[in-house]
């Protein structure tokens, strides 16, 4: 019996073992590459909320300074 699982585990990668790995590492480098378009993504949303509530803040002072109360 130890002998049979030897020569099994010695025996070289069939074509289907290597087509899977290469599958699974691709697999991978996606799932890395939607990783870093997230983060992307993220930092512009970030970066779109600062840009936003400035221009909101600068608002509020343009309706305060003409005497135009905002309605919230």
């Amino acid at each position: 019996m130890f002998g049979i699982v030897a020569f099994l585990t010695a025996c070289p990668a069939t074509r289907a073992d290597v087509a899977i790995s290469e599958q699974i590492i691709q697999l991978g480098d996606g799932i890395n590459d939607v990783r870093q378009e997230t983060a992307v993504l993220q930092q512009q949303v970030d970066s779109l909320l600062v840009v936003v509530a400035k221009q909101d803040t600068i608002i509020k002072q343009l309706a305060n300074l003409a005497g135009m109360p905002l309605a919230k």
